[in-house]
């Protein structure tokens, strides 16, 4: 069965109906009820590639043609979800309630976006082949402590780039606190004397960095990988450059249609 019908007979344990158009392809009409008790009718274009669905809005009416600030691609499509993180496949029946209940809470998102003027969580993927070095940069951080992860989770580590005798550092820091310093060219931690950052304990005395695991590596790794996803990120909106802002969100970096 293709992943449209599997979609068809999800769609209504979340009263909507779904028409097919083709084999691959088809009309859902999906009611959104928010929070506030409205209910907003939406009308979403379905394209079937190997089990992977693409959804956009058919004609653009609630929501804007393209904005990548609220995860809506150049093309009109939704960004559900980072295929190299979870490609949300449609291959049964299961699939297909998980995928029409991401793309519910998708859409329940943008009413929140659209009053706030900007994304309402943390949880979204980065822009373009940024979200590939945010992966790297989550991967990193999981091996060291909790704080750090969660750090990059809610974006909130900040990086400064500085030099030292002609040498290049960059600094990870979260908030007013400096994490640690890695030598960008020979990719390895300044002071790997120091304590580790998971604060484990040998038999005797904290284990130090150098000694610890692999954690001086994946330090490393973290300051490479947020490097990578800011000069990504630079990328994804140059290649951007002519196009127009929506006006719906604060502090996009395209300019508003004149």
């Amino acid at each position: 069965m293709s992943a449209v019908n599997l979609i068809e007979r999800a769609a209504s344990d979340f009263g909507g109906t779904c028409t097919r158009i083709n084999e691959s392809s088809g009309i859902l009409e999906l009611p959104v009820l928010l929070v506030d008790g409205r209910t907003i009718e939406y009308r979403l274009l379905l394209k079937e590639t190997e089990k992977q669905v693409s959804v956009r809005e058919e004609p653009p009416k609630h929501l804007p043609a393209f904005c990548p600030e609220r995860h809506i691609n150049y093309d009109g499509t939704f960004c559900l979800y980072y295929p190299a993180a979870s490609r949300l496949e449609v291959h049964d029946d299961a699939s297909a309630i998980a995928w029409v209940e991401t793309l519910y809470k998708y859409l329940k998102l943008q009413d929140r976006a659209k009053r706030l003027r900007k994304w309402p969580n943390a949880s979204s993927w980065a822009h373009g082949d940024a979200a590939h070095q945010q992966l790297r940069a989550l991967e990193a951080a999981s091996a060291l402590r909790h704080d750090i992860s969660n750090a990059v989770e809610q974006g909130q580590i900040i990086l400064k780039r500085r030099k030292s005798k002609g040498r290049s550092i960059l600094e990870i820091w979260i908030g007013n606190n400096r994490i640690f310093s890695v030598w960008e060219h020979h990719k390895r931690v300044v002071n790997q004397s120091r304590r580790c950052f998971c604060l484990s304990s040998g038999s005797r005395r904290p284990k130090r960095l150098r000694r610890c695991n692999d954690h001086a590596q994946q330090a490393a790794e973290l300051a490479l990988a947020i490097r990578d996803w800011e000069d990504a990120e630079q990328r994804f909106w140059d290649s951007v450059t002519g196009r127009s802002c929506c006006g719906s969100c604060d502090n996009c970096p395209l300019p508003l249609e004149s």
